[in-house]
């Protein structure tokens, strides 16, 4: 037996659109909604064979999101989202190429 999170996160039963990335849709869950969020959405395991380094991957993540954010304006090059691609670890097909540049002075706080 083989766990998808892929196919999880994207099980209808969990999310009205499942195939929309809709971040607002964890805003104002009832409490059997998130249960049910919770259950569906699982990118780092559950339970005792939990991956040990999930806290340092969401604080990593979540600084380097930001500082980049800050620096860089990012702007996606192709006029919708990639498909994505692989049922263990998602990832877009073709890459997810972007216009990068620089962010003026005044735009980036902290620099």
């Amino acid at each position: 037996m083989l766990w998808s999170p892929y196919l999880a996160g994207r099980a209808p039963a969990a999310w009205a659109d499942p195939d929309t990335f809709d971040p607002d849709r964890f805003l104002g869950l009832t409490d059997a909604q998130r249960v049910l969020a919770d259950e569906a959405w699982v990118p780092f395991g559950r339970g005792p064979r939990m991956c040990v380094g999930f806290a340092l991957a969401q604080m990593e993540l979540t600084l380097i999101v930001a500082r980049l954010a800050q620096r860089l304006d990012l702007t996606p090059t192709a006029l919708r989202p990639p498909d994505p691609a692989g049922l263990i670890v998602s990832r877009p097909v073709g890459g997810a190429p972007m216009f990068v540049a620089p962010r003026s002075p005044q735009m980036a706080p902290g620099s």
